[in-house]
């Protein structure tokens, strides 16, 4: 394997943990500790959370597109071509990982827009992470 598979492998891998796990974290423990504070400290906690994870987030999706993305193009296309089961199953994969870097970026994210998103953040951390769990990433 060469040295720009491995580093992209791990540009992959890790912002796929970082952010898949944190998913499930949030959605196992964080979100029902936070239910039990008082609403003013839930605010409060999650507004610092927020502004911290929101960094993250971003790191992780461009990470994960980048390398992806880059994988994809100099490994797999050439290995796969002439086989759409494979693009159409990459096309399902691909579209899963947009819904899932949405979800996240409406999560942590500030626009007015999303706040019905942020207002239900325990259905949607759960579909993220269930999407997390099935896939491997």
């Amino acid at each position: 394997m060469s040295t720009l598979a491995i580093v992209l492998r791990f540009l992959h891998i890790a912002p796929a943990v970082v952010a898949g796990g944190a998913t499930i974290f949030a959605r196992i423990a964080l979100l029902p500790a936070l239910a039990a504070l008082p609403e003013a400290e839930r605010v409060r906690v999650k507004d610092a959370i927020d502004r911290r994870w929101r960094v993250v987030v971003m790191v992780c999706i461009t990470l994960l597109l980048v390398s992806g993305i880059a994988n994809f193009v100099i490994y797999q296309a050439p290995v796969h071509k002439g086989q759409p089961l494979y693009h159409a199953l990459f096309g399902v994969k691909f579209l899963a990982a947009m819904i899932v870097f949405f979800l996240a970026s409406a999560l942590s994210g500030r626009s007015r827009a999303l706040d019905s998103i942020r207002a239900n953040t325990r259905l949607w951390a759960g579909v993220a992470a269930a999407r997390n769990v099935i896939s491997g990433n």
